[in-house]
């Protein structure tokens, strides 16, 4: 199916969603007479996330309901009939013409079979059992979520009518017991909840048995890389399952590790350089070709498909497995480059990935576990694996794979894991809170100064965090004015929080004679 597709504002998409049908006036011209046209747009230039149907312009234009794309003076109007959201499809999977690309044209043409709409009615499929459930929490004064209407609608037929309304209460009171008071300091509880029991954390990594180089950090260091939001952990592991056709087959999983396993040509050969012949010799080493699986002819094909060895001659050494390789110019510097680029050119595997090993879990059922992580190619490449069901501890990768609420209940789950290692025990709640405060945003922010803290509109709370005196001589420059609403900054200059009781202000009306 063909498609128009251009790069626009979030705040416009919006403003469509609520107008549409209404016209639109764009700053470019469309390659093509849209008679009913459909439109991909992207927000990001990654992927795109709306659709939209659009058509010619029939008649006068009611400029009341005009909505611009820029203030720029515009080149064509067409009438938007209505907007969806759409599940995010990368750019890099839809068909340009050839040629074509967002980066230097305004709007392109591309070709694509299918697209999936996203709405709560897809997500949750209720039927009359959990709408009902749903209305009886809301006579109730409570509203539920559709998941829990959805789990309670397959158990209530074993109530009767007395249990199901005993029941019924039983929720809403843990409902209301539940409930954050107003003006409650959520947010110092769950600092204080997840703080005090991080002092008792031990520093400690989890090895894998049997493999010395294969570990994952865990306590302490593991808690300050999810709060630090890093752009690669420490120690990227993935965990992956099979489909179900091949999860119990040992001749499968051994097919995958080797899929997996990134092997670079300083792996499994030996590199010699030779300055006066300006040549580079490689000799593969045997029981290091063979722990890998890597052939020799594996090697020169994976060596004429490289990148880095363009400009180069690869030859073969008569009755021997060396090979040899000279660059076209001959000059010390390329060859210095040459050999660097050697070392780390790819024989066979998914890149990042340094090692693979399967363990036998319940049910027979093999688990492959990964020492580096490479969560969209892991995905793309390898039939075999369950998508649905792989797992990596790198939060940055989960983001730019699966997107911000994927990343969000990575850093809850990850979270709560952590603590749960050590023994320590933190409601929920207090990590929800702490993943929210990073993802909601749209991308992933540190704890520190160079994310949520550094934000903060107070001028105090920020000096109060880090780098006070820069914080205060910027505010003084730039006349900033705070207008004292947090915690921090109220307790710095002596008056009470506006939290709890102190949020609340009580005015005393007095009364006349009259009215006594």
């Amino acid at each position: 199916m063909r498609y128009i597709i251009w790069k626009d504002l979030k705040k416009n998409m919006t403003q469509l969603k609520k107008r549409a049908p209404c016209p639109y006036a764009l700053d470019f011209s469309l390659p093509e007479s849209p008679r009913v046209t459909d439109v991909l747009i992207t927000t990001n230039g990654k992927e795109a996330a709306y659709h939209l149907k659009i058509e010619e312009i029939s008649g006068e234009i009611d400029e009341s309901t005009l909505v611009k794309k820029t203030s720029k003076k515009p080149k064509q109007i067409v009438m938007v009939r209505s907007v969806s959201d759409i599940m995010p499809v990368e750019l890099t999977k839809l068909k340009f013409k050839k040629g074509a690309s967002l980066s230097k044209d305004k709007v392109c043409i591309v070709e694509r079979e299918k697209l999936d709409s996203v709405s709560k009615a897809d997500l949750f499929v209720l039927d009359d059992r959990a709408k009902k459930i749903i209305a009886d929490f809301e006579k109730k004064g409570f509203t539920i979520p559709h998941s829990l209407a959805i789990e309670l609608s397959q158990k209530i037929g074993r109530f009767k009518k007395k249990d199901y309304e005993r029941l019924i209460e039983r929720i809403g009171t843990d409902f209301s017991r539940n409930e954050v008071d107003p003006h409650e300091a959520v947010g110092i509880i769950a600092a204080q909840s997840i703080g005090e029991p991080g002092t008792q954390m031990t520093m400690r990594t989890f090895h894998f048995a049997g493999v010395r180089e294969m570990n994952v950090t865990l306590g302490l260091p593991r808690l300050i890389e999810i709060v630090d939001a890093r752009k690669i952990p420490s120690t990227p592991s993935m965990t992956i399952y099979l489909k179900k056709e091949y999860e119990k087959s040992s001749e499968a999983v051994e097919k995958v590790m080797r899929e997996l396993e990134n092997t670079t040509l300083i792996d499994v050969c030996d590199l010699e350089t030779s300055v006066a012949d300006l040549t580079i010799t490689i000799t593969p080493v045997e029981n290091r070709m063979k722990e890998r699986f890597v052939t020799r002819d594996e090697l020169i094909t994976a060596l004429r498909q490289s990148r880095q060895m363009k400009g180069t001659i690869i030859e073969s050494v008569e009755g021997s497995e060396k090979i040899i390789i000279r660059p076209q110019n001959e000059s010390f510097k390329d060859l210095y480059k040459l050999q660097e680029a050697l070392k780390v050119t790819t024989i066979k595997g998914v890149s990042g990935i340094k090692r693979a090993m399967a363990r036998k879990e319940s049910g027979d059922v093999w688990v492959i576990y990964t020492q580096g992580s490479n969560l969209k190619e892991v995905m793309d490449k390898i039939e075999e694996i369950d998508s649905s069901r792989i797992y990596t501890n790198d939060l940055n990768e989960i983001y730019n794979t699966l997107g911000i609420e994927a990343v969000r209940n990575a850093i809850l789950l990850e979270s709560k894991r952590t603590l749960e290692e050590q023994g320590l025990e933190v409601d929920l709640r207090h990590l929800m809170l702490v993943a929210d405060m990073m993802t909601q945003s749209g991308g992933v922010r540190a704890v520190g100064r160079q994310g949520i803290s550094g934000n903060k509109k107070s001028v105090l709370a920020r000096a109060a965090f880090e780098i006070t005196a820069k914080h205060l001589l910027n505010a003084g420059l730039t006349g900033e004015i705070d207008p004292l609403a947090g915690v921090a900054e109220n307790i710095i200059v002596g008056q009470p929080v506006t939290l709890g009781t102190g949020a609340v202000n009580l005015i005393y009306k007095g009364f006349t004679s009259d009215e006594e």
